[in-house]
């Protein structure tokens, strides 16, 4: 009966569950080096536009490292 409705032994218990086992193993073993490659992926293919991005960045944080520095003195200068 269950040759008739297509069973193999390809697809017993065991083997399902050795499958699953071995899923379970490459996925803890990959996970790192997924994590690793998604921190690769944003960057720009050329050197050129990768330095542009890079001082983007800069100026991003600069903004309100000035604006933390602006409060911090003003601060200081209204308690004096």
């Amino acid at each position: 009966m269950l040759n008739r409705v297509g069973y193999s032994s390809d697809i017993s218990h065991g083997v399902l569950v050795e499958m699953a086992e071995h899923r379970k193993n490459l996925e803890k073993k990959t996970k790192p080096i997924l994590e690793t490659l998604r921190r690769y992926q944003d960057l720009p293919p050329d050197k050129a536009l990768a330095a542009l991005a890079i001082e983007d960045k800069k100026r991003q944080c600069a903004a309100p490292e000035k604006y933390l520095e602006d409060v911090l003195q003003s601060a200081l200068a209204s308690s004096e």
